[in-house]
């Protein structure tokens, strides 16, 4: 599962949980981030923009927070429409290219900025699943590994950063790598949601179901009310209607 840019009131949640999707741990102090987030929760659409605009003609430093919710603005319009009208549709390119603008805007802001950076990667990961050459897709997707390898440069315990490095990985077949970030994303955090959802995407395509099914159960035992968990819940259905179906019998001619 690729985590891409949410909307307001589940980035909310994901920045109050680090944006680990395991559940709150302990009561911490909010980041300038959250802080910002929430100085913004009672706007959407128009009003939300021209809020986030004025921030950002203010400048520093609240400036690339409003960039960075404006480009995750424009990432969830891109994968809504694209959900519609698919991914080589002329208004997600052009919402792409807004989000990108925003993200990186950020970045050159704050090099450290690590949410502005995964979902910069998030961005070109995206663009790959546009039509175009196979020699653009790859420059596509290698373009979202240098930037989310670029965030594990500033946090190597970032789970979406790792996450969606493991993520590319398996797309490309690349599947130890794939599975050596997957058990790096657990070994800083055992109860990561997302890191099980998605070595059990690993072990589904595997035909090793079982695994997989067992990595669900993890998922949803650690995002019981989140949308990691209700996926799980779902997939572990599937599977075992598909474990107890009988196989055809074959018929001779």
């Amino acid at each position: 599962m690729r985590t891409t840019s949410v909307t307001l009131a589940v980035l909310v949640a994901l920045l109050m949980a680090g944006f680990g999707l395991s559940g709150c741990k302990e009561q911490v102090e909010l980041t300038e981030l959250e802080k910002f987030v929430q100085t913004t929760l009672d706007l959407e659409g128009a009003a939300l923009e021209d809020t986030l605009r004025a921030f950002i003609a203010q400048g520093p430093p609240r400036a690339k927070y409003a960039r960075f919710m404006l480009g995750n603005h424009y990432h969830t319009m891109a994968a809504d429409t694209a959900a519609t009208m698919g991914w080589n549709a002329a208004t997600v390119s052009t919402l792409l290219d807004s989000a990108e603008a925003h993200f990186a805007a950020a970045v050159v802001e704050d090099s450290t900025f690590i949410e502005a950076l995964v979902n910069l990667g998030s961005v070109w990961d995206d663009r790959s699943e546009q039509r175009t050459s196979s020699t653009e897709r790859q420059q596509r997707l290698a373009e979202a590994e240098r930037i989310y390898q670029l965030a594990l440069g500033v946090d190597p315990t970032d789970e979406k950063a790792r996450c969606n490095l493991g993520g590319l990985y398996l797309r490309q077949r690349r599947t130890q790598e794939a599975l050596d970030e997957f058990r790096t994303a657990l070994e800083h955090n055992p109860e990561s949601a997302l890191a099980h959802y998605n070595l059990a995407i690993m072990f589904a395509e595997q035909k090793i179901y079982r695994e997989a099914m067992r990595e669900w159960e993890l998922a949803a035992k650690y995002d019981p009310n989140g949308d990691i968990g209700e996926r799980s819940r779902e997939n572990v259905r599937i599977v075992q209607d598909l474990m107890n179906t009988p196989e055809p019998e074959a018929h001779s001619h």
